[in-house]
């Protein structure tokens, strides 16, 4: 869904971050992307490492947590063409979060998140998710795109980009 939403280029820098076990970032690496796939979890890492056996093109992993203080030297000021977080940015600090996302995105670069939507899950998994208040707030003077993952609306994809 991503690639009819958003122009990827060949080449094209990709950050993931809290890429568990890589499955996205592979996704990513095999439509000719550059990605780098950042988790807290060593373990995650390692195995993203041990199922990337296969040459998924330019694809690396590495242990990072966001939050932490200093971010890694790679994610340097205007530096990555997209920005992708998958399922968890419930669990992290959305303000700081989306304002590094955009510190180290190039001008005009994509910020991708996939969330659950709380009033639209399961009450087991309400925990997982943002609540449609919590997501107006994130993409408040953003531009957007918001489309539907799963048919109930339980899992939504936000496209975010900073105005021109």
């Amino acid at each position: 869904m991503l690639q009819s939403l958003v122009q990827t280029k060949q080449g094209m820098t990709v950050v993931e971050i809290g890429c568990g076990t890589g499955g996205w970032a592979r996704a990513l690496a095999s439509m000719g992307l550059s990605v780098t796939g950042y988790d807290l979890s060593g373990v995650a890492i390692a195995e993203a490492t041990k199922l990337t056996e296969h040459d998924y093109g330019d694809l690396r992993f590495a242990e990072w947590d966001i939050h932490s203080a200093t971010p890694p030297y790679s994610l340097a000021p205007q530096s990555v063409d997209i920005v992708t977080c998958r399922l968890t940015v419930a669990f992290l600090d959305r303000e700081k979060f989306v304002r590094d996302a955009f510190h180290w995105l190039k001008p005009r670069g994509i910020l991708h998140i996939v969330t659950p939507v709380h009033e639209h899950l399961k009450a087991s998994e309400k925990h997982r998710g943002l609540t449609e208040r919590q997501i107006s707030e994130l993409v408040a003077g953003l531009e957007q795109t918001r489309y539907a993952i799963e048919p109930d609306r339980s899992i939504t994809g936000l496209i975010l980009q900073q105005g021109a």
